[in-house]
């Protein structure tokens, strides 16, 4: 009998202290992962010109996550399905801020050829580079506007133009903003017509964005192919989990189903994976 009480008192004490452990480990990654979600949040935002409060954004993250856990175990009443919702909501903020950013470069990538030519023209009319990139900064239009004026707020402070045309190829990494930024210091290095450099570049970027629409637009059908290949098992699994409950039962709550929806999920993302990379032609 005492032996019973010693291996039920240790056994209570192990599991006290896995407790324990867990409540710890589990409080120090909630403390890294607020702490990486504001720093990733406040440099994607910032570097997009969007002031949000960190701490504002991460509380409404966390109330987001909880919502949407609790709504899929509920609908579901399924822990996995629950995990993977969560697993999911965790890794939206960053597909949201890399979709952000891609959306913004784009932009800039179609305002930049109006630019160019812009500054160009003010260039011939008589104004220096400065001006002409003033000019653009106050009749332009965001985002394009707002990289440029940061531009001008690094001269104003001291930094030379052409480390200011270098932060700004570095901050938006696409080959036509560096054609612009190797114009502007090729002329100033071996002289040349700066306006008619501006306008010939332009020119170019305008040429290959009309062909880049083109190639958008006929890939478009294959684009849309491998998205709907991709949803298609994922709707006929929810049809026949709402017609066939009881069939479609012990694919969620046995061990092979479990592998079978992971081996599933596994194709589905390289089949949309392969389809993407044939249907993407860079130009």
């Amino acid at each position: 009998m005492e032996t019973i009480w010693l291996i039920a008192l240790c056994a209570g004490a192990a599991i006290f202290l896995a407790g324990l452990y867990a409540v710890s480990a589990g409080s120090a990654f909630l403390v890294r992962y607020r702490e990486s979600f504001m720093e990733q949040a406040r440099n994607n935002l910032t570097d997009m010109f969007l002031f949000v409060e960190p701490a504002k954004l991460f509380a409404m993250n966390a109330i987001f996550l909880a919502a949407a856990t609790l709504f899929v175990w509920v609908i579901s009443g399924n822990l996995l399905m629950a995990g993977i919702a969560l697993l999911v909501c965790a890794l939206l903020p960053n597909k949201l801020y890399n979709w952000l950013k891609t959306r913004r470069i784009n932009q800039i990538q179609s305002q930049l050829p109006d630019a160019l030519m812009m500054m160009s023209g003010s260039m011939k009319a008589g104004l220096g580079f400065t001006p002409a990139l003033e000019s653009v900064v106050r009749d332009g239009y965001p985002p394009l506007a707002q990289e440029l004026a940061l531009v001008l707020r690094e001269q104003h402070l001291g930094v030379k133009q052409e480390d200011a045309l270098e932060n700004l190829a570095k901050r938006v990494p696409i080959m036509d903003m560096q054609l612009f930024v190797s114009a502007v210091s090729i002329s100033r290095e071996v002289g040349g017509n700066l306006a008619e450099s501006l306008k010939t570049v332009a020119e170019t970027l305008r040429r290959r964005l009309i062909m880049e629409g083109k190639v958008k637009s006929l890939t478009a059908q294959g684009k849309l192919q491998g998205i709907v290949m991709a949803l298609l098992p994922v709707g006929l699994v929810g049809y026949l989990v709402w017609m066939y409950p009881d069939t479609m039962a012990p694919m969620f709550d046995t061990w092979i189903g479990y592998s079978i929806i992971a081996i599933c999920l596994v194709l589905e993302y390289v089949g949309y994976k392969v389809c993407k990379k044939i249907m993407t032609i860079d130009i």
